[in-house]
């Protein structure tokens, strides 16, 4: 049941993101890298006995609003965000955006594997 449950949360998932405009505008490696590589760094920091699964999870979450800091610093200090240009500002705040959801999509998976 673990992994039918798994199979419908992605399922779900996926198929709102494709329905909302594509999956195309919801893939940025970068963003999946950030979150998967502090996540991986908080389940190593786990003390001995911890589950590295729900330390993972955990890490995904928080390397998610990492991402998003770091990405609204970063478009914070354009020449875009002091202009006001919201043509160029929106689609950064979108994938600055993403780090979050991948986070908590993470989370998810990792608590049905917990």
């Amino acid at each position: 049941m673990k992994f039918l449950g798994i199979v419908i949360i992605v399922g779900i998932f996926f198929g709102a993101l494709e329905m909302g405009g594509g999956l195309d505008k919801a893939i940025d490696l970068m963003s999946l890298i950030f979150v998967i590589g502090v996540a991986v760094g908080h389940a190593l920091g786990a003390k001995h006995g911890a589950n590295k699964i729900s330390r993972f999870g955990d890490g995904c979450v928080r390397g998610g609003w990492l991402g998003f800091l770091v990405g609204v610093s970063l478009i914070a200090g354009t020449d875009f965000a002091a202009k006001m240009d919201f043509s160029m500002i929106m689609p950064a705040m979108a994938v600055a955006l993403l780090a979050p959801l991948y986070g908590y999509f993470l989370k998810i998976i990792t608590m049905q594997l917990e």
